[in-house]
């Protein structure tokens, strides 16, 4: 077989790389499974050298080389990691098939030494992309309780908290997000069946939001504030949370009493 002679060598380093995770897949973006296909960019803030690649759930950042092509192979020593130093990333980060709500993001990114650890961003399936399982789960829309925000009543992008107690195990998390509409489905994946003399699991519901937020522009979840939830059953009382019982199986539709939404209040 004829020897391969390599007359140049071009050595790139990543700067950093960004996990795109979906936030309905577990508790800590630690266990979060990343997003199954590619996300779609529209950045306001990076520099002008950054080079960007895609792939399904996670994008790979670098900056284009300072230093020649090294001519022939390059040695280990040519290959040793260099600190591109870090630098800030903003945009919005939206998915094409609209199975996640859009959000904006701002990271300081510039990874200084190997194994790049990479940063975790969340994104949350819109109503379309979400699927009940076995476990079942909750659906609401969410109106503001007065019209004083920018959309008038509308909750957009909105997240719900859904603290489930498990006698004699403990308790899990759940996350869901709206969407422009304020339509949320969260589903309870994790939830196991009840056991031999429990009827039903509590759940309390808490949800973070903003007036000032709008239908047409994405935010990120980070900047949301806590605010009151009206209770299921007694008509102007809210608080936060509010608890009601779930089971295993059944898909509740969450609706403050004498009302057709779940109404939400600046606390």
């Amino acid at each position: 077989m004829a020897a391969i002679k390599v007359l140049e060598t071009n050595v790139l380093h990543a700067s950093d790389v960004l996990y795109w995770l979906d936030g309905t897949t577990a508790e800590t973006s630690t266990e979060m499974q990343r997003l199954p296909h590619e996300v779609q960019f529209n950045l306001s803030d990076k520099p002008r050298d950054v080079q960007i690649r895609q792939a399904p759930g996670k994008t790979a950042l670098w900056r284009r080389p300072v230093a020649d092509i090294v001519n022939g192979e390059a040695t280990e020593t040519d290959k040793t990691f260099v600190d591109a130093g870090s630098f800030t990333l903003a945009g919005t980060v939206q998915d094409q098939r609209g199975l996640y709500n859009p959000r904006t993001f701002s990271v300081t990114v510039g990874a200084g030494s190997v194994p790049i650890a990479g940063q975790a961003l969340v994104l949350y399936p819109s109503p379309q992309g979400t699927r009940f399982g076995k476990a079942g789960g909750l659906i609401a829309t969410l109106r503001f309780a007065t019209a004083d925000a920018n959309d008038g009543n509308v909750v957009p992008w909105a997240l719900l908290t859904a603290v489930v107690t498990i006698p004699a195990v403990g308790t899990q998390t759940y996350r869901a997000q709206a969407d422009h509409r304020g339509d949320v489905l969260l589903p309870l994946h994790r939830l196991p069946p009840l056991p031999q003399g429990v009827d039903q699991y509590a759940l309390e519901l808490s949800v973070t939001a903003l007036l000032s937020a709008r239908a047409d522009t994405p935010l990120n979840t980070d900047d949301l504030v806590a605010m009151n939830l009206e209770s299921t059953s007694s008509a102007g009382s809210f608080a936060n949370p509010i608890g009601f019982s779930v089971v295993p199986g059944e898909i509740q539709l969450i609706r403050s009493a004498n009302k057709d939404h779940l109404a939400v209040q600046p606390s």
